[in-house]
This record gives C-alpha cells, sequence and structure tokens, in this order.
C-alpha cells in the first residue's frame, strides 16, 4: 500500500520501542535508532509501507541481534486466548452451525487480533470478544467458501491462529482442503511455520511457509511454494492488515476474503470502515473486478 504521512512515525515508534526494549547496551540503541531514522528517511510518497516495516524490522532483528523480539509477547498471547478466550468462544458457538458460525468464528478472530505490539495502541495483552464491524461481506464469503475445493489461509498474529485453528477445523468439516500460509522467519508477533504447527494447524491443512519474514505476502519474498499455493487457490482468507495492505500492491486471480481490525486511519480509509472497526471484505480477482476496492 503506498504510504502516507503518518505511516512514517507509526512505523519509527513501533520500532523505536523494539529497541529501547531490547538488552543492547544503550550506546548500540543509538546506532540503530539512527539507522531506522536513516531508512525512513529514504522514504517518498511512492514509498511502499509493508517493505518499510519489513525493512526496518530487519534492521532491529540485526541491531539487537535477536531473531524473534517478541517470543515471549507470542508465548503469553497463545497461553491468554487458550485459557480464558477459547472456552467462551466454545460456549458461545456451540449450538451454531453453517454460515453463523463461519461468522461467528470470524468476528472472535479479529477481537483477538487486537494483540497487536506493532501498532501503536495495541500493545497490551488483553482481548474482548465483541468487536464491531464496519464492513461484513460474511455471507458472500462463505458461498464461495462452499463451492471451493482448496483455499489458502493466510496466518496473522498469535493468539489470533488459535481461533483461526478452529475456522480451519469448520472448513476441512465443509469438505475444503486448507493450505495454511505461516511466516518463515519471524516478523513481530505474527506466527511462523514452526509456531503453526505447534499449534496444532498441520493436522487439518498443509502447512506452508512465506519464504520469508517479510510482513505480508510481498511478490519478491514469497517462496515458490506459497506462490503455487496462492495460485491453484479457489479462495484465499488473507488475515491482518500486513496482507490487505500487501494484495493493495498485487491482487491474485482469485478472490481474497480480507479479515481484519482497522487500526490506523490509512488502511481504515481502504478498507472503507472506522479506525478501530473489523471487517470481513471481498476482494475480487484482479481480471474481474473495477479498479477501486
Amino acid at each position: 500500500m503506498r504510504i502516507w504521512p503518518q505511516c512514517i512515525p507509526c512505523i519509527y515508534s513501533a520500532r523505536a520501542r523494539e529497541v529501547l526494549t531490547s538488552d543492547i547496551p544503550d550506546r548500540e540503541k543509538v546506532f540503530v535508532l539512527t539507522a531506522l531514522a536513516a531508512e525512513l528517511s529514504r522514504a517518498n510518497p511512492f514509498s511502499s509501507t509493508i517493505r518499510l516495516a519489513t525493512e526496518t524490522y530487519r534492521l532491529v532483528k540485526q541491531g539487537t541481534r535477536n531473531r524473534d523480539p517478541y517470543y515471549e509477547f507470542k508465548r503469553e498471547s497463545n497461553k491468554l486466548v487458550a485459557e480464558r478466550l477459547l472456552p467462551l468462544l466454545k460456549e458461545k458457538v456451540e449450538r451454531l452451525a453453517g454460515y453463523e458460525l463461519f461468522r461467528e468464528l470470524l468476528v472472535a478472530s479479529i477481537a483477538v487480533n487486537s494483540l497487536d505490539p506493532g501498532v501503536p495502541g495495541y500493545e497490551k495483552l488483553e482481548v474482548n470478544l465483541n468487536v464491531k464491524l464496519g464492513r461484513d461481506e460474511s455471507r458472500e464469503a462463505y458461498e464461495l467458501l462452499k463451492r471451493a475445493t482448496r483455499v489458502v489461509y493466510a496466518l496473522d498474529n498469535a493468539g489470533e491462529a488459535l481461533v483461526d485453528l478452529e475456522v480451519v477445523k469448520l472448513l476441512r468439516n465443509m469438505g475444503v482442503e486448507v493450505w495454511v500460509l505461516a511466516k518463515s522467519q519471524p516478523y513481530q508477533n505474527d506466527v511462523t511455520l514452526e509456531e503453526a504447527v505447534e499449534l496444532g494447524l498441520a493436522q487439518y491443512a498443509r502447512v506452508v511457509g512465506t519464504g520469508s519474514d517479510a510482513a505480508g505476502p510481498i511478490l519478491g519474498e514469497l517462496s515458490s511454494e506459497a506462490l503455487d499455493a496462492i495460485s491453484t487457490a479457489d479462495v484465499i482468507i488473507a488475515k491482518g492488515m500486513a496482507a490487505f495492505e500487501s494484495f493493495e500492491e498485487w491482487t491474485p486471480s482469485k478472490p481474497v476474503v480480507h479479515v481484519l481490525r482497522a487500526k490506523c486511519v490509512p488502511v481504515a480509509a481502504a478498507v472503507g470502515v472506522g479506525v478501530g472497526e473489523g471487517a470481513i471484505a471481498l476482494r475480487k480477482p484482479a481480471l474481474a473486478r473495477n479498479a477501486s476496492f
């Protein structure tokens, strides 16, 4: 997605916090912070938000000598969701089936998407299942999935992935073959391939690595296996803002169901919802849709 002015201080704020809370000496923190400022100073009105976020995070990992700065946050997120949210969710949906179950699970996954320390204001380990949908195309998405043979499910955050597991189980019960797409290396609190397997997703889906630690499915960063999964799927379910921002730059030839919480003005404006609202939004294939999303 093309950068907005407020994206620059937003990215720097997140990266600066990662550096300042690291264990490296203060002298080294200064060098890393100035390197981040230099990287962001090269941005122009045509820069990509998702590429800037990726490159600056790589600088943080290199500068702090920590390949996974959010390791503990991810573990705590999974524990929080497993112990406190999933029991409530399962009780809430136990009498639901079909479309109603599908929609309720997606809304719950959007609520858990609030566990996102890479976005200012979303750093706390707390979840509320109540979320307002500013855009709801879940019925059309469900009808597409009922006719699908193969679906790619692109994961986002830890914690959230445990709710995604419930969606994947539902898709399997519908007779759909599911390929789960997870980061090959750590990016913020996103789920890696190894973590997706540990959470049990490989029992219900084929788990595929993206090929890198890029924030989203960026062309040039995706593995051949990930590209093959995307190109052969009937429908793609893309979780989170990073996937949305990536697909603003290139659109697959298959329908994409975006499931996210719009945590900032640029993404909210692009999706057509208010800041803080959730969205289940359908992106039509590149050859079939209009120029606007």
